[in-house]
């Protein structure tokens, strides 16, 4: 049987072209996935180990420049030493004649030849006060002259001056991702810093006991393969989460690819019913048919899953000669394929085909080989099955409707998500029920306009509802995710500006540097530049109150403070302290009473108000100032102009952080704006990943509606004869075919919109409210290209089916 089996695989090859396609799709994508992942990961490592190649030995928590100085002699004394540098590091803000401020590190050059581990491109290395060498990322050409400002030094005369004497190559490394590189001296960069740069030792020969008993109390010893892992970890941080969303649609192309490979079996099985019906009466029994099934199914699961691993790594291998082509800042040159990335797809693919030729295989031997040798016909649900579907689906819909709802009143995203997932399965399981009704319904609307064509394609495509309705429930998945993402991205979009307005009710703010106040003319001159209508200065202090508990307060201005908040919030008045209700509870304070708040000058006792969520305690200033006798403001907050459009908001935000950094390089700027920006910039990126990934799924959506359109070809060979032989043309059993395929697909495509429409809603609403969704922001347009896409994949993927149909002659269709 099994050399029977082998030889009908060999003879009948071409049969199986789309479950291999299914299978070679869905492992390339996790195969991609993996390796692109560890490509990242390799990549970053190995630009960072290039840094550390030399090293041995990392050493941190060196002190000052002596005790780090002292360190290194002794260090380079112990046993087996070959080498010792110490590395002098800092931020720094560079600025040359006729260029924007860069911002970035400065890095000292080893003096060893053997640590030096930077390579030039142009130039040559600083050997002497008042150079530096830059990275290849900069732009700043050999001879320039530059302003190097240490961030948190004094800006003006003492700034270092420095000529660019080198170019280091940074090309596939992971340093051209953070700002620009600048290389130089020690003494200079000591000298830039006042001695407070930051230090690590670098050790290259002898072994960590000795390294380590050389060294002071308090340093830290590790080696360098581990310093680089660290590196590699603080610049990648997320990449886990992105290679687990990306799996997460591997996960739903191996899912819409198993009812594919189900269907596409039972298309091979129903063209087989009379050869597999003749093996049986010539003594072939029902094991042996369904292990020549499964077998099969092996064949083909290992073939489609091998070249779905080449496919993959081939994909991966092109993303990073793209990646380098438009210097993308994640080093991807050496592509990083681990065996188990391999190891992985191949069993996806083996596993996934076996499982979903199950059921075929047993359905192959279900009726007896004389019931077998008549025509193909559809055989209508098992009553039992079709009730325990219907109750089951029925409990499902219910339970996931009220989890789904008391989500969104409870505001708990992950708890809507949840019942979200149980009331698409519950659909899913009722699809039967959904689906050929809605596709008669459907068909009876085309047959008034296309004829009888379209009423006929439409009672064919309910002759079989359990075949129909799970090549449209392939399309079904990628629709519904598709939808849910692109109604859920543009709700966010239109709902977060109002969320994030009561959550960072000011447009822009400034915060100095902890415990430094800010130049008193600075809210004066950012108040001057364009578009900025309001800045609020503010002041912080620390307080206890009578009970010992310390707080951290702001003191504002309620004039200044009302003209540059967006959202009204409860402010203070003199002799008034305003405390957000949640620390009202722990302080078991109540509004209106009156409560001791004491300081470093004095204590004062004030009128409790409750405030609004959110906010930190607030008194006015001159109020906290008699307190702390802290009156200087060490923060802004800052209105822009109403009625402006994205990108005048994002050049009036340029403009106040560039001020802002000027005055004071270290200064952090937030608020709503940078928020708000921040936000639409990650939603769209996400929805360009979410339809790139998704098209996957619904390509092989689109090799399920050809399976079924083939597996209605066999079924109805002798019908298709009939048509013809009373007149229908080749042309118009085409059509009959194509027409069928798009009452699957637009009911398919129809639904999946429905359902995306309702978890995007809900999914926004769990985490705004009802009451801040936007409605009027949903992306129509978008949606109904949706449903136009899955129309035309029906199309397409009817095409080869109807040409196959029409080909067959009637004489020889009747005699099937």
């Amino acid at each position: 049987m099994l050399r029977l089996t082998l030889a009908q695989a060999r003879a009948h090859f071409g049969r199986y072209l789309a479950a291999m396609l299914a299978v070679l799709i869905a492992v390339a994508f996790v195969v991609a996935t993996l390796v692109l992942s560890s490509t990242a990961t390799a990549g970053v490592t190995n630009s960072l180990a290039g840094q550390y190649r030399s090293t041995d030995f990392v050493v941190s928590d060196l002190g000052d420049g002596l005790q780090a100085q002292r360190a290194a002699d002794a260090v380079r004394s112990a046993p087996g030493v070959r080498a010792v540098t110490t590395d002098v590091s800092t931020p720094v803000k560079v600025t040359a004649a006729g260029s924007d401020k860069s911002f970035g590190t400065a890095t000292s050059l080893a003096a060893d030849a053997g640590l030096r581990w930077q390579k030039l491109s142009d130039g040559r290395f600083p050997n002497t006060a008042g150079e530096i060498a830059v990275g290849s990322n900069s732009d700043l050409p050999v001879g320039t002259r530059v302003s190097v400002t240490a961030l948190g030094e004094s800006t003006g005369p003492e700034a270092g001056e420095a000529t660019v004497v080198g170019t280091v190559d940074l090309d596939g490394t992971a340093q051209r991702m953070d700002g620009i590189s600048v290389y130089g001296t020690a003494a200079d960069i000591e000298a830039w810093t006042d001695g407070q740069a930051a230090r690590e030792m670098r050790v290259s020969g002898g072994d960590r006991e000795a390294v380590a008993a050389a060294l002071p109390p308090g340093a830290t010893v590790i080696t360098g393969a581990e310093k680089a892992e660290n590196i590699s970890a603080s610049f990648l941080g997320s990449s886990d989460m992105l290679r687990n969303v990306l799996l997460a649609f591997g996960a739903l192309a191996v899912v819409v690819s198993g009812l594919v490979i189900a269907n596409t079996f039972a298309v091979l099985l129903a063209a087989r019913t009379q050869e597999l019906a003749l093996l049986r009466c010539v003594g072939a029994t029902s094991d042996q048919i369904r292990r020549s099934v499964r077998i099969e199914s092996l064949v083909v699961g290992l073939l489609a899953s091998l070249a779905g691993l080449a496919t993959g790594v081939a994909l991966a291998a092109a993303v990073t000669e793209v990646a380098g082509a438009l210097d993308v800042p994640i080093p991807l040159d050496n592509l990083s394929v681990s065996p188990g990335a391999l190891a992985v797809g191949l069993l996806v693919g083996i596993i996934v085909t076996y499982l979903a030729a199950v059921a075929p295989a047993r359905a192959a031997t279900a009726v007896s080989p004389l019931a077998a040798l008549t025509p193909a016909e559809a055989k209508p649900e098992p009553v039992t099955a079709s009730r325990v579907r219907r109750l089951v689906g029925v409990l499902g819909l219910i339970g996931g409707v009220a989890v789904l709802t008391a989500g969104v009143l409870g505001k708990q995203v992950l708890v809507a998500a949840g019942g979200a997932l149980v009331c698409f399965v519950a659909v899913i399981l009722l699809c039967r029920y959904i689906i050929p009704p809605a596709v008669a319904a459907f068909g009876r609307g085309l047959g008034r306009v296309s004829g009888p064509l379209g009423e006929l394609a439409a009672g064919n495509a309910g002759r079989n509802p359990r075949r129909t309705t799970a090549t449209a429930t392939a399309l079904l998945i990628g629709v519904t995710v598709t939808a849910t993402m692109i109604v859920g991205i543009a709700t966010v979009k239109a709902s977060a500006p109002s969320a994030l307005d009561e959550q960072f009710p000011v447009d822009v703010s400034v915060d100095g540097a902890p415990g430094s106040a800010l130049p008193v003319t600075m809210g004066e001159r950012i108040g001057g530049v364009d578009r900025v209508t309001a800045v609020a200065e503010l002041s912080r202090g620390e307080v206890s109150t009578a009970s010992g508990r310390e707080l951290t307060v702001t003191g504002v201005d309620p004039a200044q403070a009302a003209a540059a908040l967006r959202v009204p919030i409860t402010l203070p008045r003199s002799g008034q302290i305003v405390i957000p209700p949640e620390l009202l509870q722990e302080l078991s304070a109540r509004a209106g009473e009156s409560i001791d708040v004491r300081g470093a000058a004095t204590t004062r006792s004030l009128t409790v108000v409750e405030g609004t969520e959110g906010p930190p305690p607030l008194m006015v200033r001159e109020d906290l100032a008699a307190v702390t006798a802290n009156p200087a403001a060490d923060s802004l907050w800052i209105r822009i102009a109403d009625g402006l459009t994205d990108d005048e908001i994002a050049t009036a935000q340029r403009e106040v952080t560039a001020l802002a950094t000027d005055i004071v390089p270290t200064a952090e700027i937030g608020g709503a704006v940078s928020m708000r920006a921040a936000l639409n910039s990650v939603l769209d990126t996400m929805l360009m990943i979410v339809v790139g990934l998704l098209s996957v799924a619904i390509l092989i959506a689109v090799i399920g509606v050809g399976n079924t359109m083939a597996l209605s070809v066999i079924e109805r060979r002798r019908e298709s004869g009939l048509l013809r032989s009373i007149g229908v043309t080749r042309a118009g059993l085409r059509t009959l075919l194509i027409y069928e395929a798009v009452l699957v697909s637009v009911v398919a495509s129809v639904l999946g919109v429905v359902l995306g429409l309702a978890f995007g809603l809900a999914g926004t609403a769990s985490v705004f409210g009802v009451d801040d969704l936007v409605l009027p922001s949903l992306p129509w347009p978008e949606l109904v290209a949706t449903v136009l896409v899955g129309g035309i994949a029906g199309v397409i993927a009817a095409l080869l089916p109807a040409r196959s149909a029409a080909k067959v002659a009637p004489v020889e269709a009747m005699a099937a």
